[in-house]
């Protein structure tokens, strides 16, 4: 223990004595305050904290013998070193047994007093810092327990952040989950200012590469509330990864000792962070499997009933049928049959790509080629909503590397859905371009549409497997809510990206790139033709 930051208590009815060790004390470095009896000295053990105390045995009123049983008493731990004459030897012994640390005899050697003091205050220190290790355990053995009584990661949240600012006496802090370049916010302390549920890292000046706990002054115009000084970065990593962060603002620096608790509290806290994780990730993959199970079952009844019921007509009043009705009916029964063979080749296709047996067969292909045909499919679905396809397709382009049909594929889903969700005499626009890449030239492909659009909250589900928005004119087409997932995948298992912008009742724009055979001598005349 550094002497600057040590304070004694010196307790000696003779003056002399007092500034005498006084003068030593302070020479050497130690904070000191002086009492000229036992009643002062219990006073000030009130009012004060000190480290080591210096004592006199033998004082008028209240002496050393009765210091001693008051701090007994009161289960004070500071060390006490007596100061007693040659012939007090048995009233030492008797402090000794009072708790006394050690003992120096009059007159004081100065070389003696100084290792004395010395001793009982790295004995003091060492005391000190098992009892903080072992209070530290048992807190986080607390903690421990409280964390683990929930798989909710925002409850987990909460119970980190009550902690960390019960530790750390913070003014203000958060708890968030790293996404990219932002901290998306889970739970939160002492902010008056509304900062919304997303933060950028760069606003509370935190790197997301961080691996280390971190405390530094924190500027005045960033600070998340107006009377801290400093700020402790605490990131949560697991599995080398940064996934969340504890950001706390504090009135004043805390010492090592509680660094270094918050360092063995993130481990608990990664680890309750996970659990919870796994169970949110199990449920909602029972969620899933229960919304598939439920999907494929309401997508196969009516097909199947319609199959079964218009199959019985023909059996059994067949005579009876007109041709047109006849006609009909088969119609009727064909379009569930072909409703359930699609529903089968969508499974099929997340089947093969989710369990790695998903086979293309690339080659150097013309694109518009593949887009007339995809056109001259879908031409009776836009006929018969007398919509209109606007093309805007280079004359000249190069080859592109894909597998024809599920390049095909790709467009139908595209177009298709662009049909369905646009209303009436609407439009769609299909257009084309040469981008660069980073690595390659590609081929990026839009299909626009003057449809319903895509509701904000629906954005970032959008490419997710079953996916169906709760908008009453999206629940009125039939759909099962794999085919922009399928397409997503087919898109990145060929080298390309797939995007789109929305505005909610204004329409959408998806867009995908594939790569395109580099040579010029590749390319081939656009030679689609537009849907009228």
């Amino acid at each position: 223990m550094e002497p600057k930051s040590s304070h004694i208590l010196i307790v000696d009815d003779d003056e002399f004595i007092r500034d005498m060790l006084s003068a030593r004390l302070t020479f050497w470095g130690y904070q000191l305050t002086t009492a000229s009896g036992g009643g002062e000295a219990l006073q000030l053990l009130q009012q004060e904290r000190f480290d080591l105390i210096l004592l006199d045995i033998m004082m008028p009123v209240v002496d050393g013998f009765e210091v001693l049983r008051q701090l007994k008493l009161a289960n004070n731990s500071i060390p006490v070193v007596v100061m007693s004459a040659q012939s007090e030897q048995k009233s030492v012994i008797e402090c000794i047994q009072l708790g006394a640390e050690d003992y120096l005899s009059k007159p004081i050697a100065k070389e003696i007093l100084r290792a004395r003091i010395a001793a009982s205050l790295e004995k003091k220190y060492f005391r000190d810092a098992q009892q903080t290790w072992l209070e530290e355990l048992n807190l986080l053995q607390q903690i421990e327990q409280e964390l683990n009584t929930t798989l909710n990661r925002a409850e987990v949240s909460h119970l980190t952040l009550k902690w960390v600012v019960q530790k750390t006496a913070a003014l203000a802090g958060f708890v968030g989950s790293v996404e990219g370049d932002f901290l998306r916010l889970r739970a939160v302390h002492g902010l008056k200012q509304k900062v919304g549920n997303a933060l950028a890292l760069a606003t509370v000046a935190v790197d997301a590469a961080q691996r280390n706990i971190t405390q530094t002054p924190v500027p005045e115009n960033g600070r998340l509330h107006s009377q801290a000084t400093h700020r402790i970065i605490l990131p949560i990593v697991r599995n080398t990864n940064i996934h969340d962060m504890v950001v706390l603002d504090l009135p004043a620096p805390v010492p090592d000792t509680t660094i270094r608790f918050l360092r063995y509290l993130s481990t608990h806290i990664a680890i309750a962070l996970h659990n919870a994780q796994l169970y949110a990730d199990v449920r909602r993959a029972n969620e899933t499997k229960s919304n598939f199970v439920a999907m494929v079952s309401h997508e196969l009844k009516n097909p199947l009933t319609a199959i079964q019921s218009y199959t019985y007509l023909l059996n059994h009043y067949m005579s009876q049928l007109s041709p047109e009705k006849q006609l009909e009916y088969l119609d009727i029964i064909a379009n569930g049959a072909e409703h359930i063979h699609n529903l089968a080749l969508e499974l099929d296709d997340i089947t093969q790509i989710e369990t790695g047996q998903f086979r293309l067969k690339i080659a150097n292909i013309a694109f518009p080629q593949v887009l007339a045909d995809v056109l001259k499919l879908l031409d009776p679905q836009i006929n018969e909503r007398k919509q209109t396809i606007k093309l805007n397709i280079p004359q000249e382009l190069p080859l592109v590397q894909a597998d024809a049909k599920r390049l095909g594929q790709i467009l139908t889903n595209l177009i298709s859905n662009a049909s369905k969700y646009t209303p009436e005499s609407g439009r769609i626009t299909v257009s084309a371009r040469l981008m660069a890449d980073e690595l390659k030239e590609m081929l990026q492909v839009n299909v626009q549409d003057t449809g319903i659009g895509i509701a904000p909250e629906d954005k970032p589900k959008i490419f997710s497997e079953f996916f169906r928005a709760d908008d009453p004119q999206v629940s009125k087409i039939r759909g099962t809510g794999l085919g922009l997932n399928i397409t997503q995948k087919l898109v990145e298992l060929q080298g390309g990206e797939i995007g789109f912008t929305s505005k909610y009742s204004s329409g959408s724009t998806f867009y995908f790139t594939i790569p395109v055979v580099a040579a010029k001598e590749t390319a081939v005349t656009a030679v689609v033709q537009p849907v009228a």
